[in-house]
């Protein structure tokens, strides 16, 4: 393997996918990341206060069987930091014996802090600077199972503190593998393709935050002439009931406005707007734009909304009665392209439609689906 970077300069460049300064990678987020806190059913502890090793033991096999399935190259940057600059030398030297070929060595300090949110309490804001000491080693193998160990005991009566501190970096995908103690881990990727298989294989061992009351349920589909199929109506009509939080927003809406709305908002934040509402009452107007590759469509100000923003590599819902949700962006794709599927569906098993004579509404109705498609296309 031909050396041609330091390890400080592949993390840099590495971080450059993730649109991320030089900053401990505690505080990292981004759209392709994935949570899994699941490692284990079985209590940390037995009845007469001792480790349960079988909990231990449940948890390696989980955290190697994850990174297995990744299948990380043998050019790897291994990142270990001192949060605190303890300068923990019996830490750093049980990691070195745990890598084999190390190419090169790296260490630097860097100066980092607790974000201070605006609602935080004075007691809960930490406004001290701490200086982190990174270490970096580029290798070409780990023992993880002698490493995972040791940072699945940090923090249930562990020799050592690795806690939040080991990244385990593909250099040449750049993903990044964070095993942050017994509790779970985080899995980064510059790219969807990465995680998608892992989101797959491992679903059920994904951390969904409150994904489980972000829900799109719909109650029934018909054309606007409910007693028949109507080759004329391009609008599908329905009963759809999204679930935010602890709220349950139902409408009688135009499904297929709504699931294209949806649709934009896996790329663009959304904020509420009369006539342009995320379940509308009507989408009476289909402006195309000169392309037709996108459309605007406007409806009357009936409807229900919520805003919708993308921050720190999470997705915000805010419903109108100001109620917040937040959900990863993987999990919140899911629930949309889901919605736009059924919809889809709908419009193929019923009868062809006929495009209207006017060219105008024609290309209003053509460029629906060129948007539609490419939508689709682009976040898959």
């Amino acid at each position: 393997m031909k050396v041609k970077e330091k390890p400080k300069d592949i993390l840099g460049n590495i971080l450059k996918q993730y649109g991320a300064e030089d900053k401990v990678l505690n505080r990292l987020t981004y759209k392709y990341m994935l949570h899994i806190d699941k490692l284990s059913k079985k209590y940390q502890y037995l009845e007469d206060g001792s480790l349960n090793e079988l909990y231990v033991e449940e948890c390696l096999q989980k955290a190697i069987e994850i990174y297995r399935f990744i299948k990380y190259s043998d050019n790897l940057l291994v990142v270990y930091e001192d949060l605190y600059g303890e300068e923990n030398e019996k830490e750093k030297q049980f990691l070195e014996s745990t890598l084999t070929d190390v190419i090169q060595y790296d260490t630097y300090k860097l100066k980092w802090q607790y974000p201070i949110r605006k609602d935080d309490l004075p007691i809960h804001q930490d406004d001290e600077v701490y200086t982190c000491i990174r270490h970096l080693y580029h290798v070409k193998e780990i023992n993880i199972q002698k490493l995972f160990r040791e940072i699945i005991l940090s923090d249930i009566g562990g020799e050592m503190n690795f806690c939040s501190s080991i990244f385990i970096i593909d250099s040449n995908s750049g993903c990044i593998f964070h095993l942050y103690d017994d509790r779970g881990l985080l899995l980064f990727a510059p790219k969807e393709e990465y995680l998608t298989d892992v989101w797959k294989k491992f679903q059920d061992s994904i951390f969904t935050l409150d994904y489980s009351n972000f829900k799109i349920k719909v109650n029934s589909l018909y054309w606007l002439d409910k007693a028949k199929d109507d080759p004329n109506d391009l609008c599908l009509h329905g009963d759809i009931t999204v679930i935010i939080g602890e709220e349950k927003l139902s409408y009688s809406c135009t499904a297929s406005a709504a699931a294209l709305r949806m649709l934009k908002t896996l790329s663009e934040d959304h904020l509420p707007t009369k006539g342009e509402q995320m379940l509308p009452c009507c989408g009476f107007s289909m402006i195309p734009n000169e392309n037709l590759d996108e459309v605007d469509i406007i409806g009357c100000d009936n409807g229900v909304d919520w805003a919708v923003f993308h921050e720190d590599g999470m997705v915000k819902l805010i419903t109108e009665n100001g109620n917040p949700l937040f959900v990863y962006y993987l999990q919140y794709k899911d629930e949309i392209l889901r919605f736009a599927d059924i919809v889809e569906d709908y419009y193929k098993k019923s009868l062809p439609k006929n495009l209207p004579e006017d060219e105008f509404e024609r290309n209003g109705y053509i460029a629906f689906w060129n948007e539609w498609h490419r939508r689709k296309g682009e976040e898959k």
